[in-house]
């Protein structure tokens, strides 16, 4: 599967998949130097049709030792490359995703014999922290996936460590997902200037989170209304592949609650559809230090562009779940058009 994965031919297939869906950028939340390097030899031919930004992940993360023998052989620093394709940073993980959440409150469907199932910690504190302050000791960024709360403290107290010795502040270092974070880590997060990486898995997964958690924690998935109300800055995505990737999905999820087949959950979490447009395009911008240059139509930005039938503004919400994308243009290139639009007659309309 992963040699599949890795050549040009799968990549330019993908990537227009992605453009098909709307989307002129991409966070790959975590791959190695294989892809990256593949990636390299795109932009060499001018292949690439979508902007990558990719955080690095060493295939063995276990201890610091690990950690500085991987980001050494990638030979690779912060924010290498250029528009088109860029060093991100690297991601970690401390616990595991829909069904491994790490919390505090036990599961309400147990997965053990005992019934005393807290979710999965998949690296311990202190091997972690030793890790998180050897890579900003380096001037990395740091993206932790952390989808329970027990998660999220064991992501704070390492920043918090690293951050003393050499300040994070500023520097975009983000929780990714963060489900389930309580109200008294909040300023914690806040004192770090963290961003938050959320994205639409509830949309999906509703059902199966409120059989796992129960339904009030489930209700709280991704609280973005409580997010954004404490300040954050909260960049949206997908998790693609685990998900499904259409961004259209992500904007009505988090303007309605809606989910594909539990209905709505969390309806106090919802935000407005201005807020959802801005975390979807300027605030993205903005966790990659692109605001600049993307992430807002304006004079001297990249023409990164997309069409679409009506105006997910005021249309009616339903209707944006199932809108299909009619062009999309990166870099002032059309990069993907839809079968029968012809943007010449819609212009003179």
């Amino acid at each position: 599967r992963n040699d599949e994965r890795l050549s040009i031919d799968y990549f330019v297939a993908e990537h227009k998949k992605l453009n098909a869906a709307g989307l002129t950028g991409i966070r790959y939340p975590g791959a190695g130097i294989e892809q990256y390097r593949i990636l390299q030899e795109m932009e060499k031919k001018g292949l690439l049709t979508i902007r990558v930004n990719q955080l690095m992940r060493a295939s063995d993360a276990s201890d610091v030792t690990k950690m500085k023998a991987a980001v050494a052989a990638w030979n690779l620093s912060q924010d290498e490359g250029d528009e088109w394709l860029r060093v991100g940073g690297i991601k970690l993980g401390v616990d595991g995703g829909f069904e491994g959440g790490w919390m505090t409150g036990l599961y309400a469907k147990p997965y053990d014999e005992g019934g005393t199932f807290y979710g999965l910690n998949t690296i311990t504190q202190e091997p972690y922290t030793g890790i998180v302050k050897e890579l900003n000791r380096q001037g990395w960024r740091v993206a932790t996936h952390a989808v329970g709360d027990r998660a999220i403290d064991e992501v704070l107290a390492a920043y918090e460590a690293a951050s003393a010795e050499k300040s994070i502040v500023g520097r975009r270092w983000s929780i990714e997902h963060g489900f389930i974070p309580r109200a008294d880590q909040f300023p914690r997060m806040k004192k770090l200037d963290l961003v938050i990486s959320a994205q639409n898995h509830l949309y999906l997964a509703g059902p199966s989170l409120v059989k796992m958690w129960g339904p009030t924690r489930a209700a709280w998935v991704t609280p973005m209304r409580a997010y954004l109300d404490h300040g954050f800055t909260v960049a949206g995505g997908t998790d693609a592949s685990v998900v499904p990737y259409p961004p259209l999905w992500v904007f009505y999820h988090f303007v309605t609650r809606d989910t594909i087949s539990g209905g709505v959950l969390g309806a106090d979490q919802k935000i407005t559809r201005q807020e959802a447009l801005k975390v979807e395009t300027i605030n993205n911008a903005f966790l990659t230090f692109d605001e600049k240059i993307k992430g807002s139509i304006e004079p001297g930005k990249l023409a990164d562009l997309v069409v679409l039938p009506e105006d997910i503004m005021t249309v009616p919400a339903k209707t944006i779940e199932s809108m299909n994308v009619l062009m999309t243009i990166v870099g002032g290139k059309v990069v993907y058009q839809r079968s029968g639009f012809n943007p010449a007659s819609t212009a003179a309309q």
